[in-house]
């Protein structure tokens, strides 16, 4: 089985094909093929039994599942017309097959999963299946027809969706607005409690008690009015009739003033018919519903308000940047609504900085002078109004009575949210114009102490959370406060040129972001004191992530993730906040176990999804069904997390350290120091899993990889997602970012890096192609036959078919690479280990091309030592690089999973094979293949003696081991002399750090110790 365990291979016989080819174009429209065609049999099945099933029933849910189905399988059958019309075109043109024996192969595999004997047969199906096409929704509307006309039962929601969309599916979206305007729905709750409809009242399904709900076959559901006039609304704006759309968004609004997306349908509706006129009536119903709907509200209606600046941004963004009158009134409107909306909700409502904060950009960047960056005075005067008011609500000054009546503590809790709201603006217009932020910040913005001050005088008059004591789950007030000093701090650290003396106090990463600089200690100081206070606020959890990810302290990182109680989905959206951290720190296992944690939530959610919408049909909610099998479909299978965490664990298993498994990693470290002395971790490297250079060991596991590779929710599979795809095709990969970045929304001055889609999917299929070639080419030495007599040994076909599989494996990897950045030691490590792939098919199955008579033991020694030498020039040239120095610690934690242990896991593997052909570690001075080999292992030794130096450095403080050295105590002192936190709490952040890059020590040097230490035998005697 493991031989086999390399999917798509076998369906090319051409390794030299162009990325344009037709062969290339070919190949990937069949695995969409192939998926098709299961998918069409399927629905083809479960409409048929609906069918059979309504037959004999007559029951209206049963019809409707045929009328469902009906639709499903029309959409199928599109999808699959459309891949099969694609086909026929690269089929049809008679030199692709004829010039081509790839192509022609690929044909007759085209005809058998089709089932038909020839080309002509493609067209005569394609004919049928257009026929099928066409006739299915008319099959659909006549069904359901039948149940939402029927006066023999009440008509539920679900009922009539399948109906409309039986219609939509035809275009007849005249006659669904029509059979929508004849429906009876539920009365619309206003905002307040009270019933408004023009609907019938009594139209409301009778519900005695569960028999009844039990007993009725399908959905009791009636069709309500507010949806009634959300489908009216929507339909008639896509048949442009936007009068009618304009009466159904102002009904709605009558009912729900604050829902943000109606108040959007009735712009839209109302700019339609004519630009100025719709505006003005737009303008004049929002302040209708300020002066009559608001009145009967408990709280103030932030739409109405919101909308009015909507209106104004609306008429800003269609100036022409003249310098007219006109254009000068339109920015003051902007600026005047800006003023009105945060003096009104400012104090009342902790989210108006986000309502607002799209709108200071339209200011910020349509008012500012064309070519510069300069705040015009429109801008200016929002950001005096802005120090105003946090001036104003300032108070520190106030004295501190911790007994305030609960009149007192309203009132103070409006003022900090004014002054936090405040503050919010300056950064937020600041953060726009980039080359005035310090100035401005300077000018306008509180300074950080005055911050910290105002946080912690809030501390004392605002109620406290004790967790431990049955306190709430609830944020404080002034959290925000530290959020915000915390940005201010990290963007003068990353802003700041240091001086010479401040370099010799700062401990350098591989960017300056890795920099210990007292702002950023006092940033993680302060974050750290926030907790303490308020344990339940995500936001101060996440910034302190990011403090530490920028310190490279993971495991304090990792500590404060674990705190947030990320589980089920949230793994699938917020993983990413941690999983790059403990990379870079060397947490290799903690990186497993979550990744295998997302592994595991998306193998239960595909089962799960089976029973949900399988209850869904049988509770007559056709649309959930389909919904929840969407979601599995376009969200959670082709997951990036999914992705990226199968290339982690295949990346890491090596690395896996048992005893980090289980329990607290700190926690385990100071019960081994309890006897004195420093924890020695017992690590191997593969000691459990993935890859360890040992060549039995590899080639077990190398087989139970390409088995369980077959599985989509197993690791391995990613060797699968790279076999199939080409150059070609790498822009049309289909994954879904399911990472959830509005939990950063509090960030506005300083925003912590994140990978982008792309460049996590680039990372991901590059793992997946790494563990191709090393799997490849551990099966494939596995069955080499040793020469006898000197002459080249015969092959199997088991050895011509790997050998095969790993140089396409290998064909593609180097095409798949042309045109990604990659940093140059990373690079040189990439072609290094492609090139003893190149040299494991030279020793086996000879060089291609040439004369084969000339193929001989010696031809093939020789080629393999001219490729084992090119590498050792790679690798040599690694150790020069700017990889491997001092300041680039975190960079090697990447680079030991990546690259370091897949080149010694295929150095091990050449030597294996070099030993078969009787060229092993002892015949170095006799062997040319031997020689070279052993140059490149001691070469590549002496690198990791540099990545152990290099790591040694950078975890260097300027003093002895676990003690502060006397560079640290300047740095301490120079942090503390900036008024925002104490001494202890500076200590207590240093502390953390100092603690997880040890913690890194203790998880990456072994593993760099132990090949180094391996790499020793190519020398002895």
């Amino acid at each position: 089985g493991g031989s086999k365990g390399n999917a798509g291979d076998d369906n090319d016989d051409n390794d030299n094909v162009d990325e344009a080819s037709p062969v290339s174009a070919l190949q990937a429209q069949l695995p969409k093929l192939e998926t098709l065609l299961k998918a069409t049999k399927y629905y083809e099945r479960m409409q048929t039994s609906s069918l059979q099933l309504a037959k004999l029933t007559a029951q209206p849910l049963h019809f409707q599942w045929t009328a469902i189905s009906s639709l499903w399988y029309k959409e199928s059958l599109h999808d699959l017309l459309a891949t099969m019309e694609k086909i026929q075109s690269l089929l049809s043109v008679e030199e692709n097959v004829s010039e081509d024996e790839g192509m022609a192969n690929l044909q007759n595999y085209v005809f058998q999963l089709i089932g038909v004997p020839n080309l002509g047969e493609i067209e005569s199906r394609i004919s049928k299946l257009r026929q099928k096409v066409a006739l299915l929704p008319r099959l659909a509307e006549t069904l359901s027809s039948r149940i939402v006309t029927s006066d023999r039962h009440a008509v539920s929601e679900n009922d009539w969706d399948v109906y409309l969309e039986t219609l939509l599916v035809q275009d007849k979206k005249r006659e669904a607005l029509e059979a929508i305007a004849k429906i009876r729905g539920t009365p619309m709750s206003c905002g307040d409690g009270d019933a408004q409809s023009t609907s019938d009242d009594n139209h409301v399904p009778q519900i005695d008690d569960e028999h009844t709900i039990e007993n009725h076959v399908g959905s009791l559901l009636p069709y309500t009015q507010r949806k009634k006039l959300e489908r009216m609304a929507g339909l008639s704006r896509e048949l442009g009739m936007h009068g009618e759309a304009e009466g159904c968004y102002r009904e709605l609004l009558l009912a729900f003033p604050d829902q943000w997306t109606y108040w959007l349908g009735l712009l839209d509706a109302c700019s339609a018919l004519t630009d100025e006129e719709g505006w003005k009536r737009c303008w004049a119903f929002a302040e209708e519903a300020i002066s009559t709907v608001e009145g009967g509200q408990k709280y103030a209606l932030r739409g109405p308000y919101l909308v009015l600046l909507e209106l104004a941004s609306v008429k800003v963004q269609s100036l022409d940047n003249g310098n007219s009158a006109t254009d000068a009134a339109m920015m003051t409107a902007l600026r005047d609504e800006i003023f009105k909306y945060g003096n009104k909700f400012g104090p009342v409502a902790s989210c108006c900085f986000a309502d607002v904060r799209s709108y200071l950009g339209v200011l910020v960047t349509t008012s500012s002078p064309p070519g510069t960056n300069d705040p015009s005075k429109d801008v200016l005067h929002v950001l005096q109004w802005a120090k105003e008011l946090w001036t104003a609500n300032f108070q520190s000054n106030d004295s501190a009575d911790v007994d305030v009546s609960p009149d007192e503590f309203r009132e103070r809790r409006k003022k900090i949210r004014t002054f936090i709201f405040a503050v919010q603006v300056i950064y937020g217009i600041a953060a726009e114009l980039h080359d005035s932020t310090a100035q401005l910040l300077q000018t306008y913005a509180p300074s950080e102490s005055e911050m910290v001050t105002e946080w912690r005088t809030s501390l004392s008059f605002l109620p406290g959370v004790a967790p431990k004591d049955g306190g709430q789950k609830e944020v404080l007030p002034g959290d925000e406060i530290v959020l915000l000093t915390s940005q201010y701090l990290q963007f003068h650290a990353n802003e700041a040129k240091l001086t010479p003396v401040q370099q010799q106090q700062s401990s350098y990463d591989s960017t300056s972001k890795g920099t210990i600089t007292p702002r950023l200690l006092c940033a993680a100081g302060l974050l750290e004191e926030a907790m303490d206070h308020s344990p339940y606020n995500p936001h101060l959890k996440i910034a302190s992530i990011g403090i530490y990810s920028q310190l490279h302290a993971a495991h304090r990182a990792l500590t404060i993730y674990q705190d947030l109680g990320v589980k089920q989905i949230q793994l699938d959206s917020c993983s990413y906040l941690i999983l790059p951290t403990l990379i870079r720190g060397g947490l290799y296992t903690s990186a497993i176990k979550l990744s295998t944690s997302i592994l595991r939530l998306h193998g239960s959610t595909s089962k799960e999804v089976k029973d949900y919408a399988t209850r869904a049909l049988r509770n007559g909610l056709l649309f959930k069904a389909k919904e929840m099998a969407t979601f599995q479909k376009e969200r959670m299978r082709p997951s990036l997390q999914l992705l990226q965490s199968k290339g982690l664990v295949m990346d890491a298993a090596p690395l896996m350290i048992l005893s980090d498994l289980g329990g607290d990693i700190m926690a385990a470290r100071q019960q081994q120091q309890k006897g004195g002395g420093r924890s020695i971790l017992p690590v191997r490297l593969g000691a459990e899993k993935g890859y360890c250079g040992n060549v039995d060991e590899d080639a077990t596991r190398a087989e139970k990889i390409a088995i369980d590779a077959e599985g989509h929710f197993n690791a391995p599979s990613i060797l699968h997602a790279v076999a199939q795809l080409s150059p070609a095709s790498l822009d049309d990969f289909v994954s879904s970012d399911n990472r959830d970045m509005t939990v950063n929304s509090f960030e506005i001055l300083h925003h912590n890096s994140h990978s982008t889609q792309g460049d996590t999917i680039i990372k991901s299929l590059r793992r997946g192609q790494m563990h191709g070639l090393l799997t490849r080419a551990i099966m494939v030495a596995d069955v080499v036959i040793a020469p006898k007599k000197g002459k080249v040994p015969k092959s199997t076909d088991e050895t011509v078919y790997r050998c095969h599989s790993l140089r396409h494996s290998l064909l593609r990897a180097k095409e798949f690479l042309q045109g990604v950045d990659m940093d140059g030691v990373d690079r040189v490590l990439w072609e290094a280990c492609c090139q003893l792939c190149e040299a494991i098919i030279v020793v086996i199955h000879g060089s291609d091309g040439g004369d084969k008579s000339d193929d001989t033991l010696a031809s093939r020694e020789k080629a393999a030592a001219s490729i084992i030498d090119s590498t050792t020039q790679l690798v040599q040239s690694a150790r020069t690089s700017e990889g491997c120095s001092p300041s680039t610690g975190a960079r090697i934690c990447q680079l030991l999973p990546d690259r370091i242990v897949p080149l010694f896991v295929l150095l091990e593997t050449v030597a294996g094979l070099f030993s078969r052909f009787g060229w092993g570690k002892r015949k170095r001075n006799t062997k040319a293949a031997s020689g070279a080999l052993a140059d490149l292992a001691l070469t590549f030794r002496d690198l990791l003696s540099d990545m152990l130096c290099a790591m040694s450095q950078y975890r260097s403080f300027g003093g002895g081991h676990n003690t502060v050295g006397v560079g640290l105590e300047s740095l301490i002192e120079t942090g503390a002399g900036l008024g925002v936190v104490e001494e202890d709490s500076i200590r207590r952040a240093l502390k953390e750090i100092i603690s997880s890059r040890e913690l890194t020590e203790e998880r990456v040097d072994p593993f760099l110790a132990q090949m180094r230490e391996s790499l020793n035998t190519f020398e002895e005697p």
